[in-house]
């Protein structure tokens, strides 16, 4: 997988419904706090337990997401292009509460922990997104129950 050009990067970021709210100038500001992570098919992206201070935005490919329970795997979902994961332990501060693991090879957006923090205080509608992505995978795993 090529690296993006900045102008990519760009549109990338504006792809993520996540960062819908931002515009402009804004948007060449969060692309250039993005960094790009190849994952191959099957690489572990983190495990359960992990410290975690990055989101990862899905800009090809498909990762999914499981819990280990000694030798079996139990699977949360899958995060396709578009999608992201690995928020919660950028907002609550504790390890990882799943695995991820790339299903196909997949090019990934990564945004430390500082400057997503500083996205949400000067594009509020972020923190909405967030919210909203969590209720849906809460009521998903409620479903699953």
């Amino acid at each position: 997988m090529a690296t993006l050009s900045l102008m990519e990067l760009v549109i990338a970021v504006r792809q993520i419904p996540l960062f819908a709210s931002v515009h402009g100038e804004e948007l060449k500001r969060l692309a250039d706090v993005v960094r790009e992570k190849t994952v191959p098919a099957g690489e572990i992206v983190f495990a359960e337990g992990d410290l975690g201070d990055e989101l990862y935005l899905v800009h090809q490919g498909t990762v999914t997401l499981y819990h280990t329970e000694g030798s079996r795997e139990d699977r949360i979902g899958d995060v396709e292009q578009g999608g992201y994961f690995g928020e919660l332990a950028l907002i609550d501060e504790l390890p990882r509460s799943a695995s991820a693991r790339a299903r196909e090879d997949s090019l990934l957006l990564v945004m430390n922990k500082k400057d997503f923090r500083t996205a949400v205080q000067d594009y509020p509608d972020i923190a909405f997104e967030v919210l909203k992505e969590l209720s849906r995978r809460l009521r998903a795993s409620e479903e699953r129950r």
